[in-house]
């Protein structure tokens, strides 16, 4: 089963390493920014890490502390 699961694992990789190839404008307060999919989700999971410890556990995770 860890095989079927490293598979999955790799193709989700590679369709997130297709975000790089949707590029969108932002407007900063500077100014036009271009950015790719990509940047712009790599922020949002840095976030969704570093601030996971201020959202409720789902009893799945409260079972397993």
């Amino acid at each position: 089963m860890q095989i079927n699961r490293l598979t999955q694992q790799i193709q989700l990789i590679i369709k997130i390493d297709r975000l790089k190839q949707v590029i969108w404008q932002t407007l900063l307060t500077d100014g036009s920014c271009q950015k790719n999919n990509a940047e712009h989700s790599w922020h949002l999971a840095v976030m969704a890490i570093v601030l996971a410890e201020y959202a409720p556990k789902c009893p799945a995770q409260e079972q397993k502390t």
